[in-house]
């Protein structure tokens, strides 16, 4: 499956749900103008900002589970569109399906959305500009497992996947190499041990400092810094 195939099962998966019988708090905490935009255009074409008031009050004070399921395939789409940098991260999601209480969800329904965000983040990490966090590392790691996510990064494979993973050693490398990243109260060092062990990194690093020295001169020092926490952190990495 990729990304449009995902993005589409999605859509297929929550179309039996729609907006009736919805209804919103009157006591003033909802704007009518919200509620307009959010009406305002056929589901596909809603931006974030049509539906940015809705995602913070549904459920709670606006519409009920049903509701948020016909949405979630458009605020999901959104999601990956902005490159997880919107007002509505993976952050705000996964606290609104966990108030949602989605793992009791149809397991069609669970499938449905793992499937989109596994797709999201192999073109996060591989394909786009991301500066990946450990934060962003935290928030798809509610979906999946560190050590999965880390595999389907293909740094030695992907310019971009490479580039991406410069720029996360270059401010989480330190880190990695002492105690791990920590994530939700657990420090994960092993999982990047056994996944940075598993590949030629460093002659992929030297040779992309090669490419890139003359034409991109901040990207190559930190191409150079990255190989020399590397080297100098190789007896945490044995």
């Amino acid at each position: 499956m990729n990304k449009k195939e995902a993005i589409e099962n999605l859509y297929s998966t929550f179309r039996k749900y729609s907006t009736s019988d919805m209804h919103y708090c009157h006591c003033g905490c909802i704007d009518p103008v919200d509620v307009k935009k959010l009406t305002s255009k056929k589901m596909r074409n809603l931006a974030e900002d049509d539906f940015c008031s809705y995602h913070g009050s549904a459920i709670s004070t606006w519409g009920e589970i049903e509701h948020y399921k016909h949405f979630l395939p458009r605020i999901l789409e959104v999601h990956n569109q902005m490159n997880g940098r919107g007002m509505i991260g993976l952050y705000e999601i996964t606290n609104k399906l966990d108030y949602a209480k989605w793992s009791t969800w149809e397991e069609k329904e669970k499938k449905a959305i793992q499937d989109f965000i596994l797709e999201d983040w192999i073109e996060f990490v591989n394909e786009k500009d991301s500066e990946v966090s450990e934060s962003d590392l935290e928030y798809y790691s509610y979906f999946f497992e560190v050590k999965d996510l880390l595999q389907l990064w293909k740094i030695t494979e992907r310019e971009k996947g490479l580039e991406n993973f410069v720029h996360f050693f270059y401010y989480y490398g330190t880190e990695v190499l002492n105690k791990g990243i920590k994530i939700k109260g657990k420090f994960y060092k092993k999982e990047f041990k056994d996944w940075i062990n598993a590949i030629e990194l460093t002659e992929k690093l030297e040779a992309e400092f090669f490419r890139v020295d003359k034409n991109d001169q901040k990207y190559s020092e930190k191409i150079s810094i990255v190989i020399q926490m590397m080297e100098l952190g190789t007896h945490f990495f044995p």
